[in-house]
């Protein structure tokens, strides 16, 4: 028999309250996701107009430039000049314009101290910077309104060359913010600052001037190829024949930093100079003293060639290519413009002294080794020397000390005093060489000097 009625179908009774969860959860997401759009939108549309009000403050600081005097032109040329005061305030965002000018060439050589032309037009770069650094650049090229020369001045160009010569610094971004400092002869000091291609190319009465160098203000730091902060070159002539007849050069990159220590062995006499060499680039001698005598420094800036630096303890100059000091086969490192790396110095030889210390008592003796080099006249090494270094502590105890001292080869006057009494021995004329101490004509390498104290 059919039994009547509907029967009740699924879903009837409406959603659930997983269906109902289910779909809360997925209106969410829509809705975190549009807000995270229209958020992101909103943003990229502010920024975008701060960029829009910043191109169009330098189109308008450019157009500006481009009417002024040649007078006012030439007083701006290669210098980072603030034209706004107090910044700009476009839609409460406030904006401060920098500019930057160039002489230029309209050939295909981009750089007048290599051009050979004299300029013709001006390259005119206006920076525009806000908010937490950023900035947009535009530049373009002005005409000069009376033409590029005035009668009684001359150009002066100065080029800044980097580790690969004759290739401009590679970190374009701080050479351009390096101090090019020209002082006319009797007069006062300008400051300018080089182009990408490390040039700065100035229109100067003639004359004769001082050119030189200096690291970023606030860094990073700079250095020569002759290991100076801050190179200078004098005696540079302008003339009225409009082209410069000398371009000075500078050998100027941004430096590294070496640290210094020695080989493992016996204590190293404190006090020893330490020395460098880069074939035959550092000149007058072909090295220089890193570390002078007397100083406890172990780290150095120095400039970043491309070749690797040899390094040892001592000072004397090359004699036949190699120094009276200088090991055979001297450690060697490379350093990179604004890397860090180590040296580990080599070529020392150890000496042992046996002290005996007769007056006896609580302290224990003390050594120094002073320089006395015989041959000072032909060995590179000055009569003058005089070095004085002090040797490790002494161990031991009542009468009986020892010592052993790595030091750099050379002629020595040993000192040994006792404190207690302030009696002294001295030996004179101990020869350490790289594989020997000589004392009497006996060699004590590998073996102590014996030494007593009164």
């Amino acid at each position: 028999m059919a039994r009547g009625g509907r029967q009740s179908e699924r879903g009837d009774d409406g959603f659930g309250l997983v269906e109902v969860m289910l779909s809360l959860s997925v209106l969410l997401i829509v809705l975190v996701s549009s807000s995270y759009l229209v958020d992101t939108t909103v943003k990229q549309a502010a920024i975008n107009r701060e960029k829009v009000a910043a191109a169009e403050l330098a189109e308008k600081y450019l157009e500006t430039t481009a009417n002024s005097t040649l007078s006012s032109l030439q007083a701006n040329i290669s210098k980072d000049v603030l034209l706004t005061a107090t910044p700009v305030t476009i839609g409460g965002v406030g904006y401060s314009v920098w500019s930057h000018l160039e002489w230029a060439a309209t050939g295909t050589q981009p750089s007048l101290c290599t051009s050979g032309n004299p300029p013709q037009v001006v390259r005119a770069t206006m920076t525009v910077k806000w908010g937490n650094g950023q900035s947009l650049g535009e530049t373009t090229v002005i005409n000069p309104p009376y033409g590029a020369l005035v009668p009684g001045d001359g150009f002066l160009s100065v080029q800044i060359q980097g580790a690969s010569a004759p290739k401009a610094p590679a970190d374009t971004a701080n050479l351009v913010r390096v101090a090019v400092n020209v002082t006319p002869n009797g007069g006062s000091t300008t400051t300018y600052n080089p182009d990408q291609y490390g040039c700065v190319y100035l229109q100067e009465p003639v004359g004769t001037y001082t050119v030189s160098l200096a690291s970023p203000s606030g860094g990073p730091a700079f250095i020569d190829w002759q290991e100076l902060a801050a190179p200078s070159q004098s005696s540079i002539s302008v003339v009225t024949a409009g082209l410069p007849t000398f371009v000075p050069a500078f050998h100027y990159d941004e430096s590294g930093t070496v640290a210094l220590g020695p080989a493992a062995g016996p204590p190293v006499a404190s006090g020893m100079p330490v020395s460098i060499s880069n074939g035959g680039n550092l000149q007058p001698s072909g090295s220089v003293v890193l570390v002078a005598p007397g100083s406890s420094t172990m780290s150095a800036q120095l400039f970043p060639y491309t070749t690797p630096y040899s390094v040892w303890y001592g000072d004397c100059s090359t004699v036949a290519g190699v120094t009276q000091e200088q090991p055979a086969i001297p450690s060697t490192f490379t350093v990179t413009p604004q890397g860090s790396t180590s040296a580990t110095i080599t070529g020392l030889t150890p000496v042992s002294l046996a002290v005996t210390q007769t007056g006896g008592g609580a302290q224990a003796p003390t050594a120094t080794a002073t320089v006395a080099d015989p041959n000072a006249g032909t060995d590179g090494c000055s009569a003058s020397n005089g070095e004085v270094y002090t040797l490790a502590g002494m161990a031991g105890s009542g009468t009986a000390y020892s010592d052993q001292t790595a030091i750099l080869p050379q002629t020595y006057n040993i000192t040994v005093t006792d404190p207690n009494n302030n009696q002294t021995t001295t030996l004179s004329g101990v020869v350490v060489g790289a594989n020997s101490v000589v004392y009497g004509g006996t060699d004590y390498y590998g073996a102590s000097l014996p030494v007593t104290v009164p």
